[in-house]
């Protein structure tokens, strides 16, 4: 908000951040997992896009059964590498 006098006081509006519920914690800590060891991972968009990698592949898969561990965006195991969901995210528009 602009100030209209030159001589006015502008309004003070302390802004705290909302706390990060678990699971954006938990998100945001497998994305920099992924992005710091992308060779470990095999990173799908959607869970229909691993769902369909893993029945092709249902020989080599090993399923994760852990609630708490799919709950986090993984949800099997192929050839050494983890295979998990992580959605996209948006665009932050930082201006």
């Amino acid at each position: 908000m602009p100030l209209l006098r030159a001589d006015a006081v502008a309004s003070r509006r302390i802004v705290v951040a909302a706390p990060l519920d678990d699971a954006t914690v938990m998100q945001e800590s497998l994305r920099r997992d992924v992005s710091e060891h992308p060779e470990e991972f095999v990173v799908f968009a959607t869970e229909a896009g691993a769902s369909q990698f893993m029945s092709e592949h249902r020989l080599s898969v090993e399923m994760e059964t852990s609630g708490r561990i799919l709950s986090r965006g993984v949800v099997g195991y192929w050839q050494g590498k983890t295979i998990v969901v992580l959605p996209w995210e948006p665009l932050k528009n930082f201006q």
